[in-house]
């Protein structure tokens, strides 16, 4: 009776069908706890949370399956979901006058001959971040062929460009220099300093996670001290296939001050603040020539430190649409 049975469900949905729908029921269980909360860590109740399990190929691309569950923070901030699953979880969360946050958890190891996954039932805390004021500012990705190497070169953050006579910028903001050399693809190295004209400007690198477009990868707020007034990266590419910074930092970001005016004591009087979302990528594109790429956030209000964009004020204009 099972033969004819499984005969017949092979000629009704066919063979690879029957082969799937057995690897699928093969992924053991897996258990996993969503914990959501504030910037404070205090718990965030009536969040709307979803969470899915992989069940086979990537279902990021449209290409595999995953089966999702969804529901709600509990007072605790608290949701458990189950189902089977490959070894892969997505959660994303969602509530009312806080920006969309995800985050993911993978299993060590394979799948074959588990019973359910390890840890059972882990935790996975979520940050939700409140929308409190979004702003206009001037929000642009930069890629950039530098005009000239081994120069210091200004860049207008509020125009966008390069200072005369390479480019339409007026004012300096902070100041590029690339040198280094190419001599093949294989025997190469790139290195960046950037500066800064007035005393009291800087930058400071701030790691955070990637996240979601839609959501604040950074503090509301720049912060008042720890700006340094140089920053410099290098990566290079030896003959033997040795190489050294080539990969982007993922959470790697960036807070800058700029046109800061000091008093007699060394405070601040005037001062503006942005922001950089993703690492500084540059590089040789030929043996002459090298490219610069960022996404910087500018706040053209002096004395203002909000660093909270409003997607659809960007002063720059356009149609191109950035994270808050």
């Amino acid at each position: 009776m099972k033969n004819n049975f499984l005969a017949v469900l092979m000629l009704t949905v066919g063979i690879s069908d029957i082969s799937s729908a057995i690897a699928e029921t093969a992924y053991p269980d897996a258990k996993i706890t969503v914990k959501v909360v504030a910037e404070s860590g205090n718990p965030i109740a009536a969040a709307d949370v979803s969470v899915g399990f992989n069940q086979g190929g990537d279902a990021w691309v449209g290409e595999g399956k995953s089966e999702s569950i969804s529901g709600v923070s509990d007072t605790n901030g608290l949701f458990s979901a189950q189902a089977r699953c490959a070894g892969h979880i997505g959660i994303r969360v969602d509530k009312n006058g806080h920006y969309r946050s995800y985050s993911d958890y993978d299993y060590p190891g394979t799948y074959q001959n588990k019973k359910r996954w390890e840890p059972w039932n882990p935790t996975n805390r979520v940050v939700l971040k409140e929308i409190k004021n979004p702003i206009p500012m001037y929000v642009k990705s930069v890629r950039a062929v530098i005009p000239e190497l081994n120069k210091k070169i200004g860049f207008d953050l509020e125009k966008g460009d390069w200072i005369a006579p390479f480019g339409k910028g007026l004012q300096t903001d902070v100041n590029i220099e690339f040198s280094g050399y190419f001599t093949e693809v294989n025997n190469r190295e790139s290195r960046l300093f950037i500066s800064f004209p007035c005393d009291g400007d800087g930058i400071q690198e701030y790691l955070a996670e990637p996240v979601s477009w839609m959501s604040l990868r950074l503090p509301h707020e720049a912060p008042e001290k720890g700006y340094l007034s140089e920053w410099h990266d290098h990566q290079v590419i030896h003959p033997d296939g040795l190489h050294e910074n080539l990969t982007l930092r993922e959470n790697a970001n960036f807070v800058f001050r700029v046109r800061t005016d000091l008093d007699l004591n060394g405070c601040v009087v005037k001062a503006n603040y942005g922001k950089i979302y993703g690492d500084i990528e540059f590089g040789f594109t030929s043996p002459e020539q090298a490219q610069l790429i960022f996404t910087y956030y500018f706040n053209p209000t002096p004395n203002d430190r909000n660093l909270e964009f409003d997607p659809d004020k960007n002063l720059f204009g356009g149609h191109e649409r950035f994270a808050p």
